[in-house]
């Protein structure tokens, strides 16, 4: 249950903030919930729906791509709305992010003075908490047998989804967590983007969110609520008695969890799938991240024709769901040479782009030989994805082997080991470019990147290369460094890298402005 935008704007807190609209339909943007954080890098953390308050802090220094992409991140989580607080960091909205957030279509807000972001937030669930007292009635109560009935007969979430699309007149879909789209309903009169969202929840916690994509009513708010609850049992059956997930998905689901570890439970597991040991036959296995919009079970079944297709006559591929990730094993030949293995997943992902729309990313481990090193596999094939994710990668083919450094300063080095070592190295430019808005890091990085390349480095950052090189020459004295010298170069280039995985900015994106 949520409310309009223009509802939020009449609450108390949001009416004394004196809330100027820069961008958007009050009327039309649906809000779920009211949250401030000054993080930057916010929108992986956000499940959609959100009225973000934030004063700005995070955004101190940035360059106008920074704000813009700010701007993005939010709407690709699905955000309501930003609301920025005028005085302290800005006195203005910037430009870039006035600019993105037209571009996107995301409403933004701005507050005149400094205002109570906790108000808000505690204004807000009142609000809902009103509106849930006040909720129930007939149209809950037929709601709920039909969809029961549903749940009851066993035919499945797609099904109980189409029953809620019938009883609502519009499209549904239910979202995971992390705002992956798990299923959706295939029949609809209405699909909007804006609608009714209502968390799913279960015994251990929040299962995901219930998006009725219709114009709001006091009908479909009413049939939101009891069929978040229908959907819940629906998924909570996934571990009961009554439900039986296939084979393959069972078997990721114990290789993810732990439960089969052993060599023979994993070859005894194999064979029942119709996979016999096969001597010197390595394992490949990838986890494999498609566009949030794409429902899970969509991209698994794509995932099985394509890998399917690659094997030819030999249709040995395990494809199961893990989290908001599918999981894939299947056979590589007799030798796991490694470009060998990198072609083949590129063009097993180049058909799969070709099958789903939007973005597909694909992690892949070390192939391995042995069936006992199966879920430790599985659980690297995870690691890479989320480690190739946090650098900035959204598609393509990642190996083992491509995140190694990654992986080494962010899991084997102590967090506060690497802060201090990335203060040392690097910590002067940084400082340098908040303070001036210039581009040494960034500059830096780029030569490190071009291999010392001057008339690369040049054309990359697009300035003339005198200007290169007043910039080298600036950033070896506040560092006391020279950057011939090889050793001086590594501890740079993993200081970079340290900085990076920790912000999850891009230094060529740039970090003064």
């Amino acid at each position: 249950m949520g409310a309009t935008l223009a509802e939020v704007l009449a609450l108390p807190s949001f009416r004394a903030a004196n809330t100027e609209v820069l961008v958007g339909d009050v009327e039309r943007v649906q809000v779920r919930w009211v949250h401030s954080s000054e993080v930057f890098e916010m929108g992986a953390l956000l499940a959609g729906g959100e009225v973000l308050l934030t004063t700005g802090l995070g955004l101190h220094g940035r360059t106008a791509d920074h704000l813009a992409s700010y701007v993005d991140q939010l709407a690709d989580a699905g955000v309501a709305a930003l609301a920025l607080e005028l005085g302290r960091t800005f006195f203005t909205v910037p430009e870039p992010i006035l600019a993105a957030a037209r571009r996107r279509d995301l409403a933004l807000l701005a507050f005149p003075t400094m205002v109570p972001f906790e108000r808000m937030v505690e204004d807000f669930h009142e609000l809902l908490v009103r509106r849930r007292v006040a909720s129930g009635g007939d149209a809950g109560d037929a709601g709920w047998r039909a969809l029961t009935q549903v749940v009851i007969e066993g035919r499945g979430l797609r099904a109980l989804l189409d029953e809620v699309s019938r009883l609502a007149g519009c499209g549904v879909e239910l979202r995971d967590p992390d705002g992956q789209t798990v299923e959706r309903s295939r029949i609809a009169s209405v699909s909007e983007e804006a609608g009714v969202s209502t968390p799913v929840r279960g015994p251990s916690g929040p299962l995901g969110v219930l998006r009725l994509l219709g114009e709001e009513s006091q009908d479909r708010l009413r049939l939101a609520e009891v069929a978040a609850h229908a959907v819940a049992l629906e998924v909570g059956r996934g571990s009961g008695a009554g439900h039986r997930p296939g084979p393959a998905q069972s078997l990721v689901s114990d290789l993810v969890a732990g439960v089969v570890v052993s060599r023979a439970d994993v070859l005894h597991r194999l064979t029942a799938l119709g996979w016999p040991p096969q001597e010197g036959r390595h394992l490949v296995v990838a986890a494999v991240e498609v566009d949030a919009a794409v429902p899970l079970t969509d991209a698994v079944a794509a995932t099985e024709a394509v890998f399917h297709e690659e094997e030819r006559g030999d249709p040995a591929v395990l494809v199961g769901i893990s989290g908001g990730h599918v999981v894939v094993v299947h056979r590589g030949g007799r030798r796991p040479v490694p470009a060998q293995v990198r072609d083949e997943l590129e063009a097993a992902r180049e058909r799969l782009a070709d099958r789903l729309p939007g973005r597909v990313l694909v992690a892949a481990t070390t192939p391995v030989a042995d069936a006992g090193d199966l879920a430790a596999a599985v659980g690297r094939a995870r690691q890479v994805l989320r480690t190739a994710r946090r650098y900035g990668r959204r598609d393509g083919v990642v190996m083992e082997r491509d995140v190694a450094a990654h992986r080494l300063v962010t899991s084997a080095v102590d967090p506060a080991v690497m802060r201090a070592f990335v203060r040392e190295q690097i910590g002067p430019l940084v400082d340098h470019d908040r303070e001036h808005r210039s581009e040494l890091l960034r500059t830096l990085d780029a030569y490190l990147a071009c291999s010392l390349s001057k008339a690369r480095t040049a054309d990359l950052l697009g300035i003339r290369r005198q200007s290169l090189y007043d910039r080298l020459s600036r950033i070896e004295r506040l560092l006391g460094v020279s950057l011939d010298e090889p050793d001086h170069r590594t501890g740079l280039g993993i200081a970079l890298l340290g900085w990076r995985m920790r912000t999850g900015l891009d230094p060529q994106v740039g970090f003064g402005g």
